[in-house]
């Protein structure tokens, strides 16, 4: 494979097809003594052929919710491939913070909310404001430069991001060796954990799908694209209302970028074809797709491509086409089939132009997320005889 960059030099797995090996010629077989009495003959090894090598990628069989969303993939706890390489969990080298302790003299630490591929997340109060926030400690001590560039950037992109869908991020900050960001507190679930739970209706799906959509509609509007848009980045709060998070590998016309190059952004689930290649460019029609793969598991409680190793399951975006989401749950909509596959149209411009245009596209189907599943129709019952008279409206007396 080979890499090409963008303008923010950034590198993106595809490309050239693996060339053939020369066959080469296997020695002599060695001839081995037989087998020690009382112990078996161990068996022959199975030799892959050079050629294997150059099959297309194919999916492995659909399989059920719970084993669909298990994670698969090696990849951080949080979920995202960077660089070619996992994100490094957690170090023990620092300890966490307790109830009590103040960071930056400003935060009081209540208690541990959760921790990611590379931060620990802690309810605290702002001691400044007397509000309960979010802390967001980064948890890799002596983190490189483009690192903690990358998680103090998600203040800049936030910042030109004001929206009752997105996230807010209040402040980023060090305290000795700790780097931290402090956002809003919210109480719910992602929607990875929610779709663990159980299948959403055709309205809550069409809802949370349209919350999202509108979210990245005020992104794209303000230059910014999210890169990484999938369940466990978007949060359910209890009233209801979906907020897009984590915007620490977002791409933006305002802030600097600060990745490395040869490096892959993105979680493979939920990468479109071009988020693969470097070809073409990522633009709002990239996000579009991973949101198309998230619509595709609400509806069908499955994802539409599935390997485990993150290579060839990013190029199964590439290659493959879904099965269509009917053959899986035959009782959606067509129209809503339609949505979810122009989303994963390999090419972007195939895909809805704009976040607009989607949002209009949902709009369309919420008569039939309204629409009760069709009624049953019962045998109709043998005629008898009746003293009723039907009346002229069609009723009887």
């Amino acid at each position: 494979m080979h890499s090409t960059d963008d303008e923010d030099r950034v590198a993106y797995l595809g490309g050239a097809a693996l060339e053939p090996q020369p066959r080469v010629t296997p020695p002599p077989a060695i001839v081995k003594p037989p087998p020690r009495a009382g112990f078996p003959p161990a068996p022959p090894r199975a030799e892959t052929p050079p050629e294997a090598a150059l099959r297309p990628v194919t999916p492995p069989p659909a399989l059920s919710l719970g084993e669909t969303l298990r994670p698969v993939t090696p990849m951080s706890p949080h979920g995202t491939w960077l660089q070619g390489v996992p994100v490094p969990a957690p170090s023990s080298v620092m300890r966490g913070l307790v109830p009590g302790q103040t960071v930056a003299q400003r935060y009081r630490v209540e208690r541990w909310l959760g921790a990611g591929g590379s931060s620990t997340v802690y309810e605290a109060t702002d001691l400044r404001q007397d509000v309960r926030v979010a802390l967001k400690v980064l948890a890799v001590p002596h983190a490189d430069d483009a690192l903690v560039a990358r998680f103090r950037q998600e203040v800049e992109h936030a910042r030109a991001l004001e929206h009752v869908n997105i996230l807010r991020v209040f402040d980023a900050g060090v305290d000795g060796e700790r780097h931290f960001l402090t956002v809003e507190l919210l109480d719910g679930v992602d929607l990875r954990q929610r779709l663990l739970e159980r299948r959403a209706t055709l309205a809550e799906a069409l809802r949370w799908l349209t919350h999202a959509t509108v979210a990245l509609e005020h992104a794209h509007g303000r230059g910014v694209l999210h890169r990484d848009v999938k369940p466990a980045n978007l949060f359910i709060t209890r009233t209801g209302v979906l907020k897009l998070m984590d915007f620490g590998l977002a791409k933006s016309t305002h802030v600097m970028g600060t990745t490395a190059q040869g490096a892959v952004l993105g979680t493979p689930e939920y990468m479109a074809p071009e988020q693969v290649t470097g070809n073409p460019a990522v633009s709002p029609a990239t996000d579009l797709y991973a949101l198309g793969v998230v619509a595709y598991e609400l509806f069908t409680g499955q994802l539409p491509f599935r390997h485990p190793e993150p290579v060839p399951l990013m190029f199964l975006h590439v290659q493959e086409r879904p099965v269509p989401p009917r053959t899986l749950r035959p009782d959606l909509p067509e129209p809503f089939e339609r949505v979810v596959l122009k989303l994963l149209e390999k090419r972007p411009e195939d895909r809805y132009r704009t976040a607009t245009e989607l949002r209009s596209a949902l709009a369309r189907l919420w008569p039939r997320a309204l629409q009760g599943p069709a009624p049953t129709l019962a045998a109709p019952a043998p005629p008898r005889a009746s003293l009723r008279t039907p009346d002229p409206g069609g009723h009887t007396g």
